[in-house]
């Protein structure tokens, strides 16, 4: 009775949960990461998330400003009086800017489902279509010491102050996390401040895959470090005349189907000549084991990774 005649007495509670999962969780092999999270009607709503992997490394090789890094989805159904609102909002997670050690983002609202658009209007939220829902900052940290994944709450979407209904946010990211070759546990910590500045975190532990083996460049045949006609060359002549084999079979597989024949060397024409698909991972330029199950071949050694 205190709370009903008093409410500055009973602050609001912050009890948020949260869950992650990986796309794959090999040792030394790129993997995307989503993160579950349910913030309950009657709750603080956030203004912050980090998530700190306490091993690996993000690869921002590649990525640009205005290129699509991830998203973030809330599921809305709001049961009233006068009508059910249903739906989700949707945003997408764009690049702002790339350095070595950090790339920024922003999580822009790209499309309203549903009803939810007149629902939000009905409790006095204004449209967030075309809004920053959030700005995102991904660090990677020196060598294989862990990255984190910053999230600030950009005040477009109705998370602030105390919620009127069940917020269930996902979060998805493409594969920017390699995890540690080394293999060994992953901790992951989760770290949630609400709009008044209570906190609560979450810790998780994901055992690692054994490594796959050495690390190579798909395509990269002759074992150069470089990917071009030399390449196809050297898998014919192996091939066909007579020539060496390699010392990495795996890197000559350049269609990624566990096996090495002409088809690999077409492949690889195909790709630098035709605008064929470039080779899979580790593709030329990155360097990985072979994530491909039930593959064969192997890789005894390559000396430009």
């Amino acid at each position: 009775m205190t709370c009903l005649a008093i409410p500055a007495l009973c602050p609001a509670q912050f009890n948020p949960t949260a869950a992650t999962s990986f796309d794959n969780l090999q040792a030394g092999i790129p993997s995307g990461f989503s993160q579950d999270l349910l913030f309950p009607e009657g709750s603080e709503g956030p203004s912050s998330l980090l998530v700190q992997f306490d091993r690996g490394s993000f690869d921002f090789t590649g990525y640009v400003p205005q290129q699509q890094v991830g998203g973030a989805g809330i599921d809305i159904f709001i049961q009233t009086p006068i009508v059910t609102v249903a739906g989700q909002i949707i945003a997408e997670v764009q690049i702002t800017s790339v350095g070595i050690d950090t790339m920024e983002a922003i999580a822009m609202v790209t499309e309203i489902t549903g009803n939810v658009v007149a629902g939000l209007a009905v409790l006095g939220f204004p449209n967030p279509t075309g809004q920053i829902a959030f700005n995102v900052l991904f660090t990677d940290l020196a060598g294989d010491s862990g990255t984190s994944m910053s999230v600030i709450d950009a005040g477009s979407l109705p998370l602030s102050g105390i919620l009127d209904f069940d917020v269930p946010l996902i979060w998805t990211t493409e594969p920017i996390l390699i995890h540690s070759p080394r293999g060994g546990d992953l901790a992951v910590g989760t770290f949630l401040t609400s709009t008044t500045g209570a906190t609560v975190s979450f810790d998780e532990v994901f055992p690692l895959a054994d490594p796959l083996g050495a690390d190579f460049q798909r395509a990269d045949c002759n074992t150069d470090g470089t990917f071009n006609i030399a390449d196809a060359i050297f898998t014919l002549t192996a091939l066909f005349s007579g020539g060496p084999a390699g010392s990495c079979t795996d890197a000559c597989d350049s269609n990624d189907d566990g096996s090495v024949n002409i088809a690999d060397a077409i492949y690889t024409l195909a790709a630098l000549f035709s605008g064929g698909p470039q080779p899979a991972f580790p593709s030329p330029g990155t360097c990985g084991p072979d994530a491909t199950d039930a593959d064969i071949l192997d890789c005894e050694t390559y000396n430009s990774c």
